[in-house]
């Protein structure tokens, strides 16, 4: 998941932990037409880099750019100890576009990792497949669809679905 917060002025300024300043710019979860579905497992494939394009008409600036890796590896059946692996980069934008971003979500507070609403979407559609020794191992081939928490994605033809 990726997010874009406008600064409004110098980011040396700014507190992105503030207000629902946090714009989704790009997601990826699964997607069952990719060889390997799952965007985290594609990764050391691509090696450990992934490239996103910002919004072009966007208003010159400082922003923060937030990318977040959720890691659902270790959830439960409640929905707990999923894991948030965010990382954030303070960028410029130049050029000639004049879209500010709209009013977005609060991060931290938009979800967390206990929120059976945003989170355990994906855990209902898991199938137990064996206990053995504590451990428990989930078959993920059950799985079909899954979308990011966060809410929708922004970019140049505004909100998508």
């Amino acid at each position: 998941m990726t997010y874009l917060a406008d600064c409004g002025g110098k980011c040396s300024n700014f507190d992105g932990s503030k207000g629902n300043v946090w714009v989704k710019i790009d997601q990826s979860g699964y997607d069952a037409n990719e060889a390997i579905p799952w965007a985290s497992k594609r990764l050391p494939e691509q090696n450990s880099t992934y490239t996103i394009k910002l919004p072009s008409k966007i208003a010159p600036g400082e922003y923060i750019l937030r990318h977040e890796i959720l890691g659902l590896q270790r959830t439960n059946k409640d929905g707990n100890l999923a894991q948030f692996y965010p990382g954030c980069h303070q960028i410029t934008v130049t050029g000639t576009g004049a879209t500010k971003l709209p009013e977005g979500i609060a991060l931290p507070g938009a979800y967390k990792a206990d929120d059976t609403k945003s989170v355990r979407i994906i855990l209902l559609q898991y199938e137990l497949a064996s206990l053995t020794e504590h451990k428990i191992l989930l078959d993920y081939r059950k799985v079909t669809s899954y979308t990011p928490p966060g809410g929708p994605v922004w970019g140049d033809d505004g909100w998508s679905q």
